[in-house]
């Protein structure tokens, strides 16, 4: 059986539409969250943030279905990581343990900025059904 990385590569290779560039980076953003899961410097209180987040890249069903909007639909679980990896940022006070997880192209730290600064673009007003769906109930909309 392959793994979920190189499953997730293969489905996205000829992807060609919005966000391709940052659809792209998923396998890469899986990645850094499976890492985080093992990461020590991760205090065992964050990790259900990781898990969950994981938990949504595999769920056939999300708020925006590959499955009807085929790679395109990978948007709504790369915001989810790069709002749990920004939530483990500020918890942690520190960008390291992102930067030493990440093996995708680029800055993850830019990157994170970048899909949370665009967040209307890339899922729209859905970011409290998300957060929900993801077991984030606790989560303010606003936050």
């Amino acid at each position: 059986m392959k793994p979920f990385d190189q499953l997730l590569a293969e489905d996205i290779a000829t992807y060609e539409g919005r966000h391709d560039d940052l659809i792209f980076q998923a396998p890469a953003f899986y990645r850094m969250l499976v890492g985080l899961l093992d990461d020590p410097a991760v205090p065992r209180r964050l990790r259900p943030l990781l898990i969950a987040a994981v938990a949504y890249f595999v769920l056939p069903s999300d708020i925006i279905p590959e499955d009807i909007h085929g790679p395109y639909g990978y948007v709504d679980d790369i915001f989810l990581c790069a709002w749990v990896a920004d939530q483990l940022r500020r918890e942690l006070g520190s960008e390291s343990v992102l930067v030493e997880n990440w093996d995708g192209e680029g800055s993850v730290i830019q990157l994170i900025a970048d899909i949370l600064a665009n967040e209307k673009e890339m899922i729209g007003d859905s970011r409290a059904k998300m957060l929900a769906y993801a077991g984030f109930p606790f989560v303010l909309a606003g936050q």
